[in-house]
């Protein structure tokens, strides 16, 4: 089948190239030149057509297209477009995400363990993978950490023959994710929780937003859920976890250094304990990952074993290391609930706390006067960058607006243009005992370069100021 895929955007590659992947005919249109797309998607782009893809970019005309059997067209491209009625009139096969996920559901030969929600979605898909690990699977891990755009990652694993050599999959399904591969079925779905974030791709819609992750419902074979889902599942049969109250199938509790999981099935109930080596949202994201094992049937000694062995993930209350007597440490917190556990966590210490944080929009805005509110309640420093490190834009207006939030507070506040300069100011107003931490979301889609930056910053400031 000859199919045309029109835009290259985040869902066009990946049904471009699962659609290749298929045996298919394909080639992707776009009206952006080549060097118009970032540069991490030019990489993406070539490597298509490597493997077959048909690139025309620059294409001012969609529907100059002949001799085709069917063509999809990435959900950003309007309703009313030119392209959409030329397919109407034309007669031609609409492919939707349905026949993408479809083939995705087909190629992928074994159970899958889908997670989704607003927070801990990456922290938690690893702590499962780790979990079954030491029961002896051997596991296909797709999650943020090898990419931002999680549908690339999957499609990309795929093709790489990942799904080949592994018995389970544990799959981090975000919201673009979720709309694109819907129909892909889930051996046990997971709800972390579901925050306000990502409005403005909903039209501002807290409602719409929930919706899209709630698609994993109807994809899982057994539901996962937070206990601070209820509110959305009212009508759905689901296993909950918590670890405050009583109303749940499976309660963690944390004393010291140790996690005890009580839980009470249709099958089974029961109770054991784990040494527990993190700290922070960390814990909750161990008991949602208990619970996955436990729903999907694995034996207390398996998870236990696993749990003990999980380490966290780089990027997640990462401790980096001391630098000139102050403790660093390095966190993807972005979205206000985030920022309040993370901050949580270092606020017991008497040390004073100095956050970096860099532009907190991503590809998405944030209400960044709320998120300076709540940096003004617990830093005596707030270093704020305004570089987008997801876009490479310097926005500094951003980093007024965090500071403007924090204009109560009696913080030092202090506006910079990148992380490097940042770092530095972290040395230059801080003294021996105190701590340094990094929050935002760059530590996520662009981990390694912002945290070398930081880390400059730091060393630089050491030579300076200490």
């Amino acid at each position: 089948m000859k199919c045309v895929v029109i835009g290259a955007g985040n869902a066009g590659r990946p049904a471009a190239r699962i659609l290749n992947y298929a045996g298919h005919q394909v080639q992707i249109t776009d009206e952006k030149e080549m060097e118009e797309f970032p540069e991490d998607v030019q990489k993406t782009l070539l490597k298509m057509e490597e493997e077959g893809v048909d690139l025309q970019l620059g294409w001012d005309d969609p529907t100059n297209i002949d001799d085709v059997d069917a063509v999809y067209i990435s959900p950003n491209i309007p309703k009313d477009s030119p392209i959409r009625h030329y397919l109407v009139d034309n007669e031609l096969k609409l492919l939707i995400n349905q026949d993408i996920a479809d083939i995705v559901d087909k190629t992928i030969n074994m159970d899958v363990i889908g997670v989704t929600g607003t927070l801990g979605k990456t922290s938690t898909t690893h702590a499962i993978s780790e979990i079954f690990k030491n029961a002896g699977y051997s596991v296909w891990t797709c999650s943020s950490l090898s990419g931002n755009l999680l549908s690339e990652v999957i499609v990309d694993g795929i093709i790489k023959g990942d799904h080949l050599k592994s018995d389970i999959a544990v799959l981090e399904l975000p919201h673009g994710t979720i709309r694109l591969l819907s129909e892909l079925k889930l051996k046990v779905g997971l709800i972390t929780n579901i925050y306000a974030d990502h409005l403005s791709e909903f039209e501002g819609s807290l409602e719409k937003y929930t919706k899209r992750k709630l698609m994993i419902i109807e994809s899982s074979e057994t539901l996962v859920a937070s206990s601070q889902c209820t509110p959305f599942l009212q009508d759905h049969d689901a296993v909950y976890y918590c670890s405050r109250g009583s109303d749940c199938d499976i309660k963690g509790y944390l004393k010291e250094d140790k996690i005890k999981i009580k839980y009470k099935l249709k099958k089974k109930e029961g109770e054991f304990e784990t040494k527990f080596n993190l700290k922070g949202y960390y814990f909750e994201n161990a008991i949602a990952a208990a619970a996955v094992a436990l729903a999907y049937g694995l034996k207390e000694d398996s998870i236990v074993d696993g749990m003990n062995k999980f380490k966290g993930i780089p990027g997640h209350l990462e401790y980096v290391g001391d630098y000139c007597g102050r403790e660093v440490h390095f966190d993807a917190a972005f979205v206000p609930e985030g920022i309040i556990s993370t901050l949580e966590q270092f606020s017991q210490d008497k040390s004073n706390l100095i956050v970096l944080i860099d532009n907190p929009d991503s590809t998405n805005p944030r209400d960044k006067f709320q998120i300076g509110k709540l940096l003004g309640d617990y830093a005596q420093v707030i270093i704020a960058s305004g570089f987008n490190e997801t876009t490479g834009v310097l926005d500094m207006k951003s980093a007024q607006e965090v500071l403007e939030g924090a204009k109560d507070a009696d913080a030092l506040k202090i506006a910079t243009e990148d992380m490097i300069t940042a770092g530095e100011y972290s040395i230059k107003h801080s003294k021996p005992g105190d701590t340094i931490l990094h929050i935002g979301p760059g530590a996520i889609t662009n981990y390694q370069d912002l945290k070398d930056k930081m880390m400059k910053g730091i060393e630089e400031g050491c030579k300076k100021y200490s």
